[in-house]
Protein backbone atom coordinates (compact mmCIF):
# COMPACT_ATOMS: atom_id res chain seq x y z
CA UNK A 1 0.00 0.00 0.00
CA UNK A 2 0.91 3.68 -0.33
CA UNK A 3 0.07 6.32 2.28
CA UNK A 4 -0.34 9.78 0.74
CA UNK A 5 -0.77 13.02 2.68
CA UNK A 6 -1.33 16.32 0.87
CA UNK A 7 -1.57 19.79 2.35
CA UNK A 8 -1.93 23.34 1.11
CA UNK A 9 0.97 25.46 2.36
CA UNK A 10 1.07 29.22 2.97
CA UNK A 11 -2.72 29.42 3.12
CA UNK A 12 -3.07 32.77 4.86
CA UNK A 13 -0.74 34.70 2.51
CA UNK A 14 -2.56 33.19 -0.47
CA UNK A 15 -5.97 34.28 0.79
CA UNK A 16 -5.22 37.62 2.42
CA UNK A 17 -2.47 39.29 0.40
CA UNK A 18 -5.07 41.25 -1.57
CA UNK A 19 -6.98 44.29 -0.35
CA UNK A 20 -9.94 43.38 -2.60
CA UNK A 21 -12.64 41.43 -0.81
CA UNK A 22 -13.77 39.36 -3.79
CA UNK A 23 -10.21 38.11 -4.34
CA UNK A 24 -10.02 36.99 -0.69
CA UNK A 25 -13.37 35.19 -0.98
CA UNK A 26 -12.37 33.45 -4.22
CA UNK A 27 -8.98 32.43 -2.79
CA UNK A 28 -10.61 30.88 0.29
CA UNK A 29 -12.84 28.79 -1.96
CA UNK A 30 -9.85 27.50 -3.97
CA UNK A 31 -8.01 26.44 -0.80
CA UNK A 32 -10.99 24.34 0.29
CA UNK A 33 -11.32 22.79 -3.16
CA UNK A 34 -7.67 21.70 -3.25
CA UNK A 35 -7.84 19.59 -0.08
CA UNK A 36 -11.46 18.49 -0.22
CA UNK A 37 -13.60 18.43 -3.39
CA UNK A 38 -10.82 18.24 -6.00
CA UNK A 39 -8.90 15.64 -3.99
CA UNK A 40 -12.02 13.48 -3.59
CA UNK A 41 -12.91 13.78 -7.27
CA UNK A 42 -9.40 12.76 -8.35
CA UNK A 43 -9.39 9.75 -6.01
CA UNK A 44 -12.62 8.72 -7.77
CA UNK A 45 -10.94 9.13 -11.16
CA UNK A 46 -7.72 7.20 -10.50
CA UNK A 47 -9.11 4.57 -8.10
CA UNK A 48 -12.87 4.14 -8.72
CA UNK A 49 -13.21 1.40 -6.11
CA UNK A 50 -13.01 3.48 -2.93
CA UNK A 51 -14.92 4.46 0.22
CA UNK A 52 -16.33 7.75 -1.10
CA UNK A 53 -20.10 8.03 -1.32
CA UNK A 54 -20.52 9.56 -4.83
CA UNK A 55 -23.84 11.27 -4.09
CA UNK A 56 -22.97 12.89 -0.77
CA UNK A 57 -19.18 12.98 -1.31
CA UNK A 58 -18.86 11.57 2.21
CA UNK A 59 -16.64 8.79 3.54
CA UNK A 60 -18.20 5.37 4.23
CA UNK A 61 -17.01 3.72 7.46
CA UNK A 62 -18.18 0.28 6.37
CA UNK A 63 -15.76 0.05 3.41
CA UNK A 64 -12.26 -0.96 4.52
CA UNK A 65 -9.16 -1.28 2.35
CA UNK A 66 -7.74 -4.17 4.40
CA UNK A 67 -10.87 -6.25 3.73
CA UNK A 68 -10.28 -8.47 0.63
CA UNK A 69 -14.01 -8.77 0.00
CA UNK A 70 -14.38 -4.99 -0.27
CA UNK A 71 -11.78 -4.94 -3.06
CA UNK A 72 -10.92 -1.26 -2.55
CA UNK A 73 -8.17 0.41 -4.55
CA UNK A 74 -8.16 3.44 -2.23
CA UNK A 75 -9.54 4.51 1.12
CA UNK A 76 -9.63 8.15 2.18
CA UNK A 77 -8.79 8.08 5.89
CA UNK A 78 -9.77 11.63 6.72
CA UNK A 79 -9.76 15.17 5.41
CA UNK A 80 -9.45 17.94 7.97
CA UNK A 81 -7.20 20.60 9.39
CA UNK A 82 -5.83 21.30 5.91
CA UNK A 83 -4.69 17.67 5.46
CA UNK A 84 -5.97 15.07 3.00
CA UNK A 85 -4.89 11.54 4.03
CA UNK A 86 -5.50 8.56 1.75
CA UNK A 87 -4.32 4.94 1.42
CA UNK A 88 -3.85 3.51 -2.10
CA UNK A 89 -3.63 -0.16 -2.95
CA UNK A 90 -0.60 0.33 -5.21
CA UNK A 91 2.07 2.87 -6.11
CA UNK A 92 0.52 3.40 -9.55
CA UNK A 93 -2.69 4.74 -8.03
CA UNK A 94 -0.72 7.02 -5.70
CA UNK A 95 1.42 8.44 -8.51
CA UNK A 96 -1.61 9.05 -10.71
CA UNK A 97 -3.35 10.86 -7.85
CA UNK A 98 -0.34 13.10 -7.24
CA UNK A 99 0.03 14.00 -10.91
CA UNK A 100 -3.64 14.81 -11.47
CA UNK A 101 -4.10 16.84 -8.28
CA UNK A 102 -0.90 18.82 -8.93
CA UNK A 103 -2.00 19.60 -12.47
CA UNK A 104 -5.47 20.61 -11.26
CA UNK A 105 -4.01 23.03 -8.70
CA UNK A 106 -1.48 24.46 -11.18
CA UNK A 107 -4.11 25.15 -13.84
CA UNK A 108 -7.16 26.08 -11.73
CA UNK A 109 -5.49 27.72 -8.70
CA UNK A 110 -2.25 29.39 -9.86
CA UNK A 111 -0.06 30.50 -6.99
CA UNK A 112 -1.48 27.96 -4.51
CA UNK A 113 1.26 25.80 -2.95
CA UNK A 114 0.42 22.10 -2.69
CA UNK A 115 2.77 19.83 -0.72
CA UNK A 116 2.49 16.04 -0.92
CA UNK A 117 4.35 13.12 0.67
CA UNK A 118 4.05 9.45 -0.29
CA UNK A 119 5.24 6.56 1.88
CA UNK A 120 4.95 2.73 1.54
CA UNK A 121 2.81 1.06 4.19
CA UNK A 122 1.92 -2.47 5.28
CA UNK A 123 -1.21 -3.18 7.29
CA UNK A 124 0.91 -5.05 9.85
CA UNK A 125 2.57 -1.70 10.75
CA UNK A 126 1.00 0.74 13.27
CA UNK A 127 -0.89 3.16 11.02
CA UNK A 128 -1.01 5.94 13.62
CA UNK A 129 2.79 6.03 13.87
CA UNK A 130 3.13 5.89 10.09
CA UNK A 131 0.84 8.90 9.73
CA UNK A 132 2.83 10.74 12.41
CA UNK A 133 6.14 10.02 10.66
CA UNK A 134 4.70 11.02 7.27
CA UNK A 135 3.38 14.31 8.68
CA UNK A 136 6.86 15.02 10.05
CA UNK A 137 8.32 14.44 6.57
CA UNK A 138 5.67 16.75 5.19
CA UNK A 139 6.82 19.48 7.59
CA UNK A 140 10.45 18.89 6.57
CA UNK A 141 9.48 19.21 2.94
CA UNK A 142 7.66 22.48 3.61
CA UNK A 143 10.67 23.90 5.47
CA UNK A 144 13.07 22.82 2.72
CA UNK A 145 10.95 24.30 -0.06
CA UNK A 146 12.77 27.04 -1.95
CA UNK A 147 10.36 29.55 -3.51
CA UNK A 148 10.96 30.19 -7.17
CA UNK A 149 11.45 33.72 -8.39
CA UNK A 150 8.47 34.61 -10.58
CA UNK A 151 9.09 35.97 -14.06
CA UNK A 152 8.19 39.65 -13.80
CA UNK A 153 7.56 40.11 -17.49
CA UNK A 154 9.39 40.45 -20.77
CA UNK A 155 9.27 43.44 -23.09
CA UNK A 156 6.24 45.67 -22.56
CA UNK A 157 3.94 44.21 -19.89
CA UNK A 158 1.12 45.46 -17.69
CA UNK A 159 1.43 44.74 -13.97
CA UNK A 160 -1.32 43.07 -11.95
CA UNK A 161 -2.71 45.61 -9.48
CA UNK A 162 -2.95 43.03 -6.69
CA UNK A 163 0.22 40.93 -6.97
CA UNK A 164 2.62 43.01 -9.08
CA UNK A 165 3.10 40.04 -11.43
CA UNK A 166 2.54 40.32 -15.20
CA UNK A 167 -1.15 40.64 -16.02
CA UNK A 168 -2.62 38.00 -18.32
CA UNK A 169 -6.12 39.44 -18.54
CA UNK A 170 -8.63 41.93 -17.17
CA UNK A 171 -11.09 41.14 -14.40
CA UNK A 172 -14.82 41.61 -15.04
CA UNK A 173 -16.19 44.94 -13.69
CA UNK A 174 -18.13 44.98 -10.44
CA UNK A 175 -20.70 47.69 -9.63
CA UNK A 176 -18.99 51.06 -10.27
CA UNK A 177 -15.47 49.61 -10.36
CA UNK A 178 -14.15 48.87 -13.86
CA UNK A 179 -12.10 45.79 -14.62
CA UNK A 180 -8.39 45.94 -13.82
CA UNK A 181 -5.31 44.09 -15.16
CA UNK A 182 -4.75 40.86 -13.22
CA UNK A 183 -2.30 37.97 -13.04
CA UNK A 184 -3.33 34.34 -13.57
CA UNK A 185 -3.56 33.87 -9.79
CA UNK A 186 -5.93 36.80 -9.31
CA UNK A 187 -8.07 35.88 -12.33
CA UNK A 188 -8.54 32.37 -10.91
CA UNK A 189 -9.66 33.85 -7.58
CA UNK A 190 -12.09 36.28 -9.22
CA UNK A 191 -13.55 33.57 -11.48
CA UNK A 192 -14.47 31.53 -8.40
CA UNK A 193 -16.22 34.28 -6.43
CA UNK A 194 -19.67 33.19 -7.61
CA UNK A 195 -18.96 29.55 -6.67
CA UNK A 196 -17.61 30.70 -3.30
CA UNK A 197 -20.81 32.63 -2.55
CA UNK A 198 -22.93 29.63 -3.60
CA UNK A 199 -20.94 27.40 -1.24
CA UNK A 200 -21.32 29.95 1.57
CA UNK A 201 -25.10 30.11 1.14
CA UNK A 202 -25.31 26.31 0.97
CA UNK A 203 -23.30 25.68 4.15
CA UNK A 204 -24.31 28.80 6.10
CA UNK A 205 -27.68 29.75 4.71
CA UNK A 206 -28.69 33.31 5.72
CA UNK A 207 -32.15 33.78 7.23
CA UNK A 208 -35.02 34.76 4.95
CA UNK A 209 -34.89 38.43 4.06
CA UNK A 210 -31.11 38.70 4.44
CA UNK A 211 -28.11 38.37 2.13
CA UNK A 212 -24.37 38.32 2.66
CA UNK A 213 -22.69 41.62 1.77
CA UNK A 214 -20.55 41.89 -1.34
CA UNK A 215 -18.50 44.86 -0.16
CA UNK A 216 -17.08 46.11 3.13
CA UNK A 217 -19.26 49.22 2.85
CA UNK A 218 -22.33 46.99 3.25
CA UNK A 219 -21.44 45.77 6.76
CA UNK A 220 -23.70 48.21 8.64
CA UNK A 221 -21.60 51.36 8.61
CA UNK A 222 -23.17 54.61 9.79
CA UNK A 223 -22.18 57.32 7.26
CA UNK A 224 -20.40 60.26 8.85
CA UNK A 225 -20.29 58.59 12.27
CA UNK A 226 -19.09 54.98 12.27
CA UNK A 227 -17.27 53.51 9.30
CA UNK A 228 -15.22 50.72 10.78
CA UNK A 229 -15.03 46.97 10.38
CA UNK A 230 -13.75 44.18 12.61
CA UNK A 231 -11.57 41.45 11.13
CA UNK A 232 -11.97 38.42 13.37
CA UNK A 233 -9.59 35.44 13.29
CA UNK A 234 -10.35 32.46 15.57
CA UNK A 235 -8.22 29.33 15.90
CA UNK A 236 -8.85 26.15 17.90
CA UNK A 237 -6.45 25.36 20.73
CA UNK A 238 -4.17 22.30 20.87
CA UNK A 239 -5.56 20.66 17.74
CA UNK A 240 -2.22 19.08 16.83
CA UNK A 241 -1.81 17.72 20.34
CA UNK A 242 -5.29 16.20 20.24
CA UNK A 243 -4.48 14.36 17.01
CA UNK A 244 -1.19 13.12 18.44
CA UNK A 245 -3.03 11.87 21.52
CA UNK A 246 -5.41 9.86 19.33
CA UNK A 247 -2.38 8.35 17.57
CA UNK A 248 -0.81 7.37 20.90
CA UNK A 249 -4.02 5.57 21.91
CA UNK A 250 -3.88 3.32 18.86
CA UNK A 251 -0.22 2.35 18.51
CA UNK A 252 -1.01 -1.35 18.22
CA UNK A 253 -1.21 -2.43 14.53
CA UNK A 254 -4.24 -4.55 15.43
CA UNK A 255 -6.06 -1.28 16.19
CA UNK A 256 -5.37 0.41 12.85
CA UNK A 257 -9.05 0.37 11.95
CA UNK A 258 -9.96 1.87 15.35
CA UNK A 259 -7.43 4.64 14.68
CA UNK A 260 -9.02 5.43 11.32
CA UNK A 261 -12.47 5.58 12.86
CA UNK A 262 -11.29 7.79 15.73
CA UNK A 263 -9.44 10.26 13.49
CA UNK A 264 -12.29 10.38 11.00
CA UNK A 265 -14.83 10.98 13.77
CA UNK A 266 -12.64 13.70 15.32
CA UNK A 267 -12.07 15.58 12.04
CA UNK A 268 -15.71 15.33 10.98
CA UNK A 269 -16.87 16.28 14.46
CA UNK A 270 -14.72 19.43 14.52
CA UNK A 271 -15.83 20.40 11.01
CA UNK A 272 -19.53 19.94 11.81
CA UNK A 273 -19.18 21.69 15.17
CA UNK A 274 -17.55 24.73 13.56
CA UNK A 275 -20.20 24.89 10.86
CA UNK A 276 -23.07 24.61 13.35
CA UNK A 277 -21.47 27.16 15.68
CA UNK A 278 -20.98 29.74 12.92
CA UNK A 279 -24.45 29.05 11.57
CA UNK A 280 -25.81 29.63 15.08
CA UNK A 281 -24.02 32.98 15.28
CA UNK A 282 -25.49 34.09 11.95
CA UNK A 283 -28.98 32.94 12.94
CA UNK A 284 -28.74 34.74 16.28
CA UNK A 285 -27.60 37.94 14.56
CA UNK A 286 -30.51 37.74 12.07
CA UNK A 287 -32.93 37.05 14.93
CA UNK A 288 -31.75 40.15 16.82
CA UNK A 289 -32.06 42.24 13.67
CA UNK A 290 -35.62 41.06 13.08
CA UNK A 291 -36.59 41.76 16.68
CA UNK A 292 -35.20 45.29 16.49
CA UNK A 293 -36.55 46.01 12.99
CA UNK A 294 -33.04 45.97 11.50
CA UNK A 295 -31.68 48.57 13.87
CA UNK A 296 -29.39 47.34 16.65
CA UNK A 297 -29.46 50.01 19.34
CA UNK A 298 -27.59 50.18 22.63
CA UNK A 299 -28.90 52.36 25.45
CA UNK A 300 -27.77 53.37 28.91
CA UNK A 301 -29.84 54.78 31.77
CA UNK A 302 -29.40 58.26 33.26
CA UNK A 303 -30.29 59.40 36.79
CA UNK A 304 -33.98 59.68 35.91
CA UNK A 305 -34.00 56.16 34.39
CA UNK A 306 -34.36 57.64 30.94
CA UNK A 307 -32.82 55.83 28.00
CA UNK A 308 -29.72 57.43 26.50
CA UNK A 309 -28.58 56.06 23.14
CA UNK A 310 -24.94 54.98 23.11
CA UNK A 311 -24.62 53.62 19.55
CA UNK A 312 -26.64 51.91 16.83
CA UNK A 313 -26.34 49.89 13.63
CA UNK A 314 -29.13 50.74 11.22
CA UNK A 315 -29.44 48.59 8.10
CA UNK A 316 -30.79 50.05 4.87
CA UNK A 317 -33.06 47.87 2.68
CA UNK A 318 -32.04 46.84 -0.83
CA UNK A 319 -34.28 47.38 -3.86
CA UNK A 320 -35.95 43.97 -3.35
CA UNK A 321 -36.62 44.62 0.35
CA UNK A 322 -33.85 42.35 1.67
CA UNK A 323 -31.01 43.49 3.93
CA UNK A 324 -27.30 42.82 4.00
CA UNK A 325 -26.19 41.00 7.14
CA UNK A 326 -23.37 42.92 8.87
CA UNK A 327 -21.12 39.84 8.71
CA UNK A 328 -19.24 38.00 5.94
CA UNK A 329 -17.48 34.66 6.63
CA UNK A 330 -14.30 34.26 4.57
CA UNK A 331 -12.55 31.17 5.98
CA UNK A 332 -14.78 28.55 7.62
CA UNK A 333 -15.40 24.82 7.77
CA UNK A 334 -12.76 23.89 10.38
CA UNK A 335 -11.40 25.01 13.72
CA UNK A 336 -9.69 27.96 11.98
CA UNK A 337 -12.19 30.65 10.88
CA UNK A 338 -12.02 34.25 9.72
CA UNK A 339 -14.90 36.67 9.19
CA UNK A 340 -15.44 40.41 8.83
CA UNK A 341 -18.28 42.35 10.40
CA UNK A 342 -19.27 45.79 11.61
CA UNK A 343 -16.62 47.03 14.04
CA UNK A 344 -19.09 47.23 16.92
CA UNK A 345 -20.04 43.54 16.57
CA UNK A 346 -16.54 42.05 16.41
CA UNK A 347 -16.22 41.08 20.07
CA UNK A 348 -19.81 39.93 20.62
CA UNK A 349 -19.83 37.72 17.50
CA UNK A 350 -16.41 36.24 18.33
CA UNK A 351 -17.51 35.43 21.89
CA UNK A 352 -20.79 33.90 20.69
CA UNK A 353 -18.92 31.71 18.19
CA UNK A 354 -16.32 30.49 20.72
CA UNK A 355 -18.98 29.56 23.27
CA UNK A 356 -21.10 27.78 20.63
CA UNK A 357 -18.04 25.94 19.27
CA UNK A 358 -17.16 24.71 22.77
CA UNK A 359 -20.69 23.37 23.30
CA UNK A 360 -20.85 21.73 19.86
CA UNK A 361 -17.47 20.00 20.22
CA UNK A 362 -18.30 18.84 23.76
CA UNK A 363 -21.46 17.23 22.38
CA UNK A 364 -20.01 15.77 19.18
CA UNK A 365 -16.58 14.64 20.37
CA UNK A 366 -18.01 13.05 23.54
CA UNK A 367 -15.14 11.65 25.64
CA UNK A 368 -12.56 13.86 23.94
CA UNK A 369 -14.03 16.96 25.55
CA UNK A 370 -14.74 20.46 24.29
CA UNK A 371 -12.33 22.34 22.03
CA UNK A 372 -11.44 25.82 23.23
CA UNK A 373 -10.28 28.63 20.94
CA UNK A 374 -8.37 31.90 20.87
CA UNK A 375 -9.60 34.95 18.98
CA UNK A 376 -7.95 38.07 17.58
CA UNK A 377 -10.20 41.03 16.71
CA UNK A 378 -8.75 43.93 14.71
CA UNK A 379 -11.04 47.00 14.51
CA UNK A 380 -10.03 49.23 11.59
CA UNK A 381 -11.50 51.76 9.18
CA UNK A 382 -13.52 50.14 6.41
CA UNK A 383 -11.08 51.28 3.73
CA UNK A 384 -7.99 50.34 5.71
CA UNK A 385 -5.74 47.92 3.73
CA UNK A 386 -7.45 44.60 4.35
CA UNK A 387 -4.26 42.52 4.12
CA UNK A 388 -2.77 44.52 7.00
CA UNK A 389 -5.99 44.29 9.01
CA UNK A 390 -5.96 40.51 8.71
CA UNK A 391 -2.28 40.39 9.65
CA UNK A 392 -3.12 42.34 12.81
CA UNK A 393 -6.03 39.98 13.65
CA UNK A 394 -3.76 36.96 13.20
CA UNK A 395 -1.10 38.56 15.43
CA UNK A 396 -3.73 39.25 18.10
CA UNK A 397 -4.86 35.62 17.96
CA UNK A 398 -1.24 34.51 18.47
CA UNK A 399 -0.97 36.96 21.37
CA UNK A 400 -3.98 35.30 23.03
CA UNK A 401 -2.51 31.83 22.40
CA UNK A 402 0.86 32.84 23.83
CA UNK A 403 -0.79 34.22 26.96
CA UNK A 404 -2.82 31.03 27.34
CA UNK A 405 0.23 28.80 26.91
CA UNK A 406 2.52 30.86 29.13
CA UNK A 407 0.02 30.85 32.01
CA UNK A 408 -1.10 27.24 31.44
CA UNK A 409 -4.73 28.27 31.05
CA UNK A 410 -7.15 25.61 29.83
CA UNK A 411 -9.97 27.85 28.61
CA UNK A 412 -10.47 30.20 25.66
CA UNK A 413 -8.77 33.59 25.41
CA UNK A 414 -9.18 36.69 23.25
CA UNK A 415 -7.31 39.84 22.33
CA UNK A 416 -8.37 42.94 20.39
CA UNK A 417 -6.96 46.22 19.18
CA UNK A 418 -8.24 49.47 17.70
CA UNK A 419 -6.22 50.61 14.68
CA UNK A 420 -8.40 53.61 13.96
CA UNK A 421 -5.62 55.72 12.48
CA UNK A 422 -3.10 53.12 11.35
CA UNK A 423 -0.34 51.46 13.36
CA UNK A 424 3.35 50.69 13.18
CA UNK A 425 5.25 47.87 14.83
CA UNK A 426 4.11 44.63 16.45
CA UNK A 427 1.24 44.49 18.95
CA UNK A 428 3.78 44.12 21.79
CA UNK A 429 5.62 47.24 20.63
CA UNK A 430 2.37 49.21 20.34
CA UNK A 431 1.35 48.28 23.88
CA UNK A 432 4.78 49.10 25.26
CA UNK A 433 4.52 52.49 23.59
CA UNK A 434 0.85 53.41 24.08
CA UNK A 435 -0.58 51.27 26.90
CA UNK A 436 2.17 51.38 29.45
CA UNK A 437 3.04 54.08 32.00
CA UNK A 438 6.15 54.36 34.11
CA UNK A 439 6.30 55.82 37.63
CA UNK A 440 9.14 56.60 39.98
CA UNK A 441 9.17 54.02 42.77
CA UNK A 442 9.76 54.58 46.47
CA UNK A 443 13.38 53.45 46.24
CA UNK A 444 15.98 55.67 44.64
CA UNK A 445 16.26 55.00 40.92
CA UNK A 446 13.31 52.54 40.95
CA UNK A 447 10.91 52.77 38.00
CA UNK A 448 7.57 50.98 38.18
CA UNK A 449 5.79 49.94 34.98
CA UNK A 450 2.00 49.83 34.92
CA UNK A 451 -0.27 48.46 32.20
CA UNK A 452 -3.34 50.36 31.05
CA UNK A 453 -4.80 47.36 29.23
CA UNK A 454 -5.76 43.94 30.58
CA UNK A 455 -5.49 42.30 27.15
CA UNK A 456 -5.18 39.44 26.33
CA UNK A 457 -7.97 38.17 28.61
CA UNK A 458 -9.60 34.84 29.32
CA UNK A 459 -13.17 34.44 28.08
CA UNK A 460 -14.33 33.25 31.50
CA UNK A 461 -12.78 33.60 34.96
CA UNK A 462 -9.00 33.74 34.98
CA UNK A 463 -7.48 31.33 37.54
CA UNK A 464 -4.00 32.89 37.28
CA UNK A 465 -4.74 36.63 37.07
CA UNK A 466 -8.39 37.22 38.10
CA UNK A 467 -8.41 40.80 36.81
CA UNK A 468 -7.45 39.78 33.25
CA UNK A 469 -10.80 38.27 32.30
CA UNK A 470 -13.55 39.30 29.87
CA UNK A 471 -16.27 39.39 32.62
CA UNK A 472 -14.27 42.19 34.32
CA UNK A 473 -14.17 44.23 31.10
CA UNK A 474 -17.84 43.49 30.43
CA UNK A 475 -18.90 44.71 33.89
CA UNK A 476 -16.91 47.88 33.27
CA UNK A 477 -18.78 48.56 30.02
CA UNK A 478 -22.10 48.04 31.80
CA UNK A 479 -21.00 50.32 34.64
CA UNK A 480 -20.18 53.23 32.33
CA UNK A 481 -23.59 52.90 30.64
CA UNK A 482 -25.39 53.56 33.93
CA UNK A 483 -26.34 56.79 35.79
CA UNK A 484 -23.60 59.40 36.42
CA UNK A 485 -21.65 58.15 33.41
CA UNK A 486 -23.82 57.41 30.36
CA UNK A 487 -23.84 60.20 27.80
CA UNK A 488 -21.26 62.26 29.68
CA UNK A 489 -18.48 61.90 27.14
CA UNK A 490 -16.30 64.71 28.49
CA UNK A 491 -16.32 63.05 31.88
CA UNK A 492 -15.46 59.64 30.38
CA UNK A 493 -12.65 61.21 28.38
CA UNK A 494 -11.30 62.94 31.48
CA UNK A 495 -11.29 59.64 33.36
CA UNK A 496 -9.30 58.02 30.54
CA UNK A 497 -6.70 60.76 30.78
CA UNK A 498 -6.55 60.41 34.57
CA UNK A 499 -6.06 56.65 34.28
CA UNK A 500 -3.11 57.29 31.96
CA UNK A 501 -1.40 59.29 34.72
CA UNK A 502 -1.80 56.67 37.46
CA UNK A 503 -3.72 56.08 40.73
CA UNK A 504 -2.99 59.48 42.28
CA UNK A 505 -4.40 61.27 39.26
CA UNK A 506 -7.54 59.11 39.47
CA UNK A 507 -8.03 60.15 43.10
CA UNK A 508 -7.82 63.82 42.09
CA UNK A 509 -10.33 63.21 39.28
CA UNK A 510 -12.77 61.61 41.73
CA UNK A 511 -12.47 64.51 44.19
CA UNK A 512 -12.97 67.07 41.42
CA UNK A 513 -16.11 65.34 40.13
CA UNK A 514 -17.39 64.34 43.60
CA UNK A 515 -17.28 60.63 42.77
CA UNK A 516 -17.09 58.27 45.72
CA UNK A 517 -16.44 55.06 43.81
CA UNK A 518 -15.89 53.94 40.24
CA UNK A 519 -18.14 51.17 38.86
CA UNK A 520 -17.79 47.77 40.53
CA UNK A 521 -16.23 45.26 38.12
CA UNK A 522 -14.96 42.53 40.45
CA UNK A 523 -15.87 42.11 44.11
CA UNK A 524 -12.44 40.78 45.05
CA UNK A 525 -10.68 43.84 43.57
CA UNK A 526 -11.03 46.30 46.45
CA UNK A 527 -8.60 48.93 45.11
CA UNK A 528 -10.28 49.36 41.73
CA UNK A 529 -13.34 51.49 42.69
CA UNK A 530 -11.13 53.90 44.67
CA UNK A 531 -7.93 54.06 42.62
CA UNK A 532 -8.85 52.74 39.17
CA UNK A 533 -5.90 50.38 39.48
CA UNK A 534 -5.30 47.01 41.12
CA UNK A 535 -1.58 46.45 41.54
CA UNK A 536 0.09 47.16 38.20
CA UNK A 537 -3.08 46.82 36.10
CA UNK A 538 -5.77 49.35 35.24
CA UNK A 539 -9.24 47.83 35.50
CA UNK A 540 -11.21 50.40 33.46
CA UNK A 541 -9.26 51.51 30.40
CA UNK A 542 -10.42 48.61 28.19
CA UNK A 543 -14.05 49.18 29.17
CA UNK A 544 -13.78 52.90 28.36
CA UNK A 545 -12.31 52.13 24.93
CA UNK A 546 -15.20 49.74 24.25
CA UNK A 547 -17.91 52.11 25.52
CA UNK A 548 -18.95 53.01 21.94
CA UNK A 549 -17.58 49.85 20.33
CA UNK A 550 -19.45 46.96 21.90
CA UNK A 551 -22.95 45.90 20.91
CA UNK A 552 -23.98 42.75 22.81
CA UNK A 553 -25.61 40.01 20.77
CA UNK A 554 -27.95 38.89 23.54
CA UNK A 555 -30.93 41.22 23.87
CA UNK A 556 -31.19 40.73 27.64
CA UNK A 557 -27.57 41.88 27.98
CA UNK A 558 -28.41 45.48 27.04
Amino acid sequence: MQLVITEVSQIQPYIFTSNRMRENVGASYLVVQATEDWALEIVNEVAPRNNINPKKMKLEDSMCIEDPEAGLDAEVLYAGGGNFVVLFRSEDFALAFGRKLSRKVLTDAPGLQLVSVREPFEWTEPLSQKVKATLEKLEEKKRAWVPSTPLLGLGVTVMCRSTGLPAVGVTPPIEDEPGYPASAEVLAKVRNVKRARERLKKLLSPSEGYEYPEDLDHLGRSPGEYSHIAVVHIDGNDMGQRKKKIGEEYKDPQRNRDYIKAMRAFCEGVKEAAQHALNGVIEKLAERLKQSRNCLEVYGLDKEDRKVKVTEIKLEPLDDGTYYLPILPIVYGGDDITFVCDGRLGLSLAIKYIRSFEKETARRLECRGKVTSCAGIAIVKSHYPFAQAYKLAEELCKSAKNYRRKNEIQDSCLDWHFALSGFTGSIEEIREREYKIEEIGERKGEVKARRLTLRPVTLDENPKEPLRAWPVVREGIKGFRRPNWVGRRNKLKALREALRLGPESVKQFMLRHEIKRLPEVALSMTDLPEKGWQGDYCGYFDALELYDWFIPLEEDDQ
